[in-house]
């Protein structure tokens, strides 16, 4: 089996994938991992082989509240954390309204950028000729990019994305339905998803607190514990 960890987009709510895999990374060595928007930034970490409570330590840090600040805090985590684990992120076409992997030393900070360029909030960035933007706008959760790269053991961490405003709700379900990119798990891949009940509101999803990254990341934890009682229970007995 090829073992994958499979990292979704959240905003903030990142802080909660970062408490899932302290209590996971004792388990799973995962032979790749893949992350769409703030899942890329985590899912680098992981592939650079941080240690879990540096991760949260990460999370921590005021200057995640400001968002012109992401490129150089994208900066320094490419750097200190270079890749150990082969790794892949998930942008998105804007022009073809399509989604694109780049892989292991193809990746670098822009395309983490790019990756996490929530549209009307971040601006998109220009790679190779095109101009890409979030990497979870047409899916947040790219369990299918792992299959793509041949994972058939795939643990996915999924803090889920509050629902949007009322009146936006028939615009984003439309264009979700016309151009979201879901393709079925193909027989033989197995699939555990480790996801959250909504954790806050569209402004929390946005806005760095120091008080919500401190509760996320021990309902991260947590969450993961039982997660790994009911996955790992041979490591664990």
């Amino acid at each position: 089996m090829k073992t994958a960890l499979v990292l979704s987009g959240g905003g903030m709510f990142g802080a909660w994938q970062a408490g899932a895999w302290r209590a996971l990374a004792p388990h799973m060595h995962p032979d790749l991992v893949v992350g769409a928007s703030v899942g890329s930034l985590n899912g680098w970490a992981i592939a650079g082989g941080i240690p879990p409570e540096d991760l949260i330590e990460f999370w921590m840090k005021p200057e995640l509240a400001v968002l012109g600040n992401l490129p150089a805090t994208i900066h320094g985590l490419v750097e200190r954390y270079p890749l150990k684990t082969r790794y892949a992120v998930v942008l998105t076409d804007s022009l073809r309204v399509k989604p694109e992997i780049f892989c292991d030393g193809a990746v670098t900070w822009r395309h983490l950028a790019a990756s996490c360029a929530i549209p009307f909030v971040l601006p998109q960035h220009r790679i190779g000729g095109r101009w890409y933007s979030d990497g979870g706008l047409l899916n947040p959760l790219p369990v299918w990019a792992a299959v793509d790269l041949g994972a058939t053991d795939i643990v996915a961490i999924h803090p889920i994305w509050p629902q949007p405003a009322l009146l936006l709700k028939p615009l984003v379900s439309g264009f979700v339905r016309i151009f979201g990119h879901h393709p079925p798990v193909p027989e033989g891949v197995k699939v555990a998803t480790l996801g959250t009940p909504p954790l806050g509101s569209i402004s929390d999803a946005l806005h760095w607190k120091r008080e919500n990254i401190l509760r996320w990341t021990e309902e991260g934890y947590q969450a993961a514990l039982a997660f790994c009682k009911n996955h790992f229970p041979s490591e664990l007995s």
